[in-house]
């Protein structure tokens, strides 16, 4: 929907498109954007709630601006005032609700990563803001797997799939008996940012509906490289969250890539970054195949020889088949 600029004038306020970060989805009013002088488009509908990969767009093309009706001031301060952070640390909140918020956030947060050729430092601060509140939830509620595996499972692949790995990660990681904050936050990150080379591959590639050419492979393998390569000189992402986007498809038996290197030379948060990335894809529904099981996918990454940690694979079943 377009509006000619003489109607815009009294009839909508400019709102800053910044208050939009950090956010839950869901919105009691309606959003628009100013295309020029003379129109106004609609974008954002209180049916639908906000889109953070288009907010996202939207802030990378340097678009500083959105716009409310006169009439639904009010609940946009309401709404601007119920931040994420403000829902996470009210003790009456309940945990399910908590987790749903904090996976909004988590999907903004990644929406803004997935957007940037090279990560902005406000971005890599905002998602160790994002893996610490889970660490602290997984503290806080045990229930937080099973809701988290409920909501994942539909969205766009990219996005839930890197926000699954980093979970799952964290909660092996806890299972292997490094529970302390640091590594926590290591894997975690890991496991957001592990497939970020692959925004920079072709999108016919990265979504094919069938299995990849030899020349295909070759490309999407280049991906642990590209990740590097956008990561490693951010301030705020670590050498350790590096070197697990660079090495999450090394095997134990060095048949992996890039660098084809044995068990004992991969770094450890890798190894477990690389089963949590091969039990949330399983799990998920693909063009080429239907979603498995978390008991099958659990049976398929067990018999796959040489391919991950035995030990850490036999800390699956007592994580996800509770």
């Amino acid at each position: 929907m377009t509006e000619q600029t003489g109607e815009i004038q009294g009839k909508y306020i400019p709102i800053d498109i910044q208050s939009f970060r950090n956010v839950t989805r869901d919105i009691s009013f309606d959003i628009y954007l100013k295309l020029s002088g003379d129109n106004i488009a609609h974008v954002f509908s209180r049916s639908t709630g906000l889109d953070y990969k288009r907010l996202a767009q939207y802030i990378q093309k340097g678009i500083r601006e959105l716009y409310i009706r006169v009439e639904d001031e009010d609940a946009y301060k309401i709404f601007i005032s119920a931040t994420t952070d403000s829902i996470f640390n009210d003790p009456r909140v309940s945990p399910e609700k908590k987790t749903a918020t904090l996976l909004n956030m988590t999907e903004q947060n990644m929406s803004e990563l997935f957007s940037q050729f090279n990560i902005a430092e406000e971005t890599a601060h905002k998602a160790q803001t994002v893996v610490r509140s889970y660490v602290n939830l997984m503290i806080e509620s045990p229930k937080t797997l099973g809701i988290i595996l409920q909501l994942v499972s539909h969205g766009e692949y990219l996005y839930y799939h890197s926000i699954a790995v980093s979970i799952f990660s964290m909660f092996i990681a806890k299972a292997s008996g490094q529970f302390h904050q640091k590594f926590m936050e290591t894997v975690g990150m890991g496991g957001f940012l592990h497939d970020i080379g692959s925004t920079q591959i072709k999108k016919e590639v990265v979504s094919s509906p069938t299995a990849l050419t030899e020349e295909q492979w070759c490309e999407m393998r280049s991906h642990t490289q590209l990740g590097l390569q956008m990561i490693q000189n951010t301030p705020g992402i670590p050498a350790e969250v590096c070197y697990i986007v660079y090495q999450h498809h090394e095997k134990m038996n060095g048949k992996g890539y890039p660098n084809g290197i044995f068990g004992p030379n991969i770094y450890y948060p890798a190894k477990i970054v690389a089963i949590a990335d091969a039990l949330s894809a399983l799990i998920s529904k693909r063009p080429f195949r239907p979603a498995y099981s978390v008991k099958e996918a659990i049976e398929i990454i067990r018999t796959e020889e040489g391919h991950f940690d035995k030990e850490l694979v036999k800390l699956l079943p007592a994580i996800f088949l509770k």
